[in-house]
């Protein structure tokens, strides 16, 4: 059985976010795992904030260069703020992630893990890597799974994301894109 590890950085949609990421890999046969050497895919939900917040995403992927190097169909994704925000410029500088997922592309994880196999078992590494950070929310909640795989008596559900406002002192139009909603 393939296992998925899964680090949140930032707010409570990052939580919810994962959460979905988490939904869609149990759906496709994946186990979650909080023992990190166990995992096939790794995947760090990333918080754009703040800089620091940001900077700190490329310690965590430093961390993860031996587990790369002693498995190296090991996967590692990075979804979030800081991928919308940065995009391929993003992906550029790390040069460990396998998979960029902006926030409103996560309905995508399968297609995109799909990809990266087969463009390894093809020795194609030019496509090896993938990003997706375009906004298109309502796609996004066409597509995530109705269950929330887990017991408890409470959940985060998103109703709307994004924002059209554009406040000077936030980032949510940039990261999360234009306001949209379940409706």
């Amino acid at each position: 059985m393939p296992y998925v590890f899964i680090k949140t950085f930032g707010c409570q949609m990052n939580v919810y976010d994962s959460g979905r990421m988490r939904d869609i890999l149990l759906r496709e046969g994946y186990e979650q795992t909080e023992d990190i050497q166990k995992a096939d895919i790794i995947i760090v939900n990333t918080c754009h904030i703040r800089e620091k917040a940001s900077d700190r995403i490329f310690s965590e992927l430093g961390l993860y260069a031996p587990l790369k190097e002693a498995n190296p169909d090991l996967i590692i994704v990075v979804a979030g703020c800081v991928v919308q925000a940065e995009g391929e410029e993003f992906l550029r500088k790390a040069k460990l992630a396998d998979i960029a997922l902006g926030p409103v592309s996560y309905h995508l994880l399968p297609s995109k893990i799909a990809e990266v196999k087969q463009a390894r078992k093809d020795g194609e590494k030019s496509k090896a890597r993938q990003i997706s950070a375009d906004f298109n929310g309502a796609e996004k909640f066409g597509c995530l799974p109705n269950t929330f795989g887990q017991q408890n008596a409470c959940a985060y559900l998103a109703i709307q994301e994004g924002c059209d406002r554009f406040c000077s002192y936030c980032v949510v139009p940039y990261t999360r894109g234009p306001e949209y909603s379940r409706g």
